[in-house]
């Protein structure tokens, strides 16, 4: 008897209406922000808000550097970036630092050196313009030891920050991507102006900016059959790569000796500056 009556109601059961269940609308960005405390929501920002802000953001100051990379980079070194200068021997770049530096330190502010290439001549540099007061020089033996110095100089406050990496082969070969792109996030964070100085791509990603320097051509005073003056190096400075700005612009660099290699004298001339 009970079995009957549990087959009697069992289709009746079967066609009973499901119950309603209310159904809650997704869940957006604000209303987890509304969850978080107060001192956290902030930092919780949608896709479309991040790229608003990325659009909006103004243009980072810059350093001067008194040649082309003013007008490749529109006024200078970015602070809080990392541009990355590559070049073969003879093809601008020691002077493009030399006068980056000279810039820099004749405008009072503090500057710190890395050569790596072991390239720096204290009395070529004061001929350049360059404040040695105001520098710091730091001689690494390795590329790992360089890494570590700039970001200890990042850290210290140094606005401009310079390396160089000599001319091939560098000790320590191109150093991993993990590395400079730490060393590019010490720079955003201390708002500081980095050029890396190398014979070749070194940083990868890293960098915000890619400057390629051209072989250099010499340029003479004089004519066959008499005597002939080096009066300076001619090259172009291309830009291979700037986040928010147009890449593959090309500008002319034109780089004077210092006066005293040639004429005996302490006045200098590079780039459009001269000091004496």
């Amino acid at each position: 008897m009970a079995s009957s009556q549990a087959l009697a109601t069992a289709p009746q059961r079967a066609f009973e209406a499901p119950e309603t269940t209310t159904s809650r609308p997704p869940a957006t960005i604000g209303t987890f922000r509304s969850r978080l405390p107060h001192h956290l929501r902030s930092h919780l920002n949608s896709g479309r808000e991040w790229m608003q802000q990325r659009a909006t953001a103004p243009l980072p100051s810059t350093f001067p550097t008194a040649t082309a990379l003013d007008q490749l980079l529109v006024g200078g070194l970015p602070q809080g970036q990392l541009v990355e200068l590559i070049g073969r021997r003879s093809s601008g770049r020691f002077s493009t630092i030399l006068s980056s530096l000279a810039t820099a330190t004749s405008a009072g502010e503090a500057a710190a050196f890395i050569d790596l290439g072991d390239a720096f001549d204290p009395q070529l540099a004061v001929a350049a313009g360059v404040d040695l007061e105001r520098l710091l020089w730091a001689r690494p033996g390795h590329l790992k030891q360089t890494l570590i110095s700039a970001e200890v100089l990042l850290a210290g406050g140094f606005p401009l920050v310079v390396i160089d990496l000599g001319n091939p082969p560098v000790p320590g070969g191109r150093g991993v991507e993990a590395s400079w792109l730490r060393l590019a996030k010490a720079a955003q964070s201390h708002q500081a102006a980095l050029l890396v100085s190398s014979p070749y791509r070194v940083s990868g990603t890293a960098a915000a900016g890619v400057v390629k320097a051209d072989h250099g051509r010499a340029l003479w005073s004089g004519s066959a059959p008499g005597p002939r003056l080096l009066v300076g190096l001619s090259s172009h400075l291309t830009l291979q790569k700037m986040r928010r700005q147009q890449g593959n612009r090309t500008e002319a660099l034109r780089l004077q000796p210092p006066a005293a290699l040639i004429y005996g004298t302490t006045t200098a001339s590079i780039g459009n500056r001269s000091r004496s």
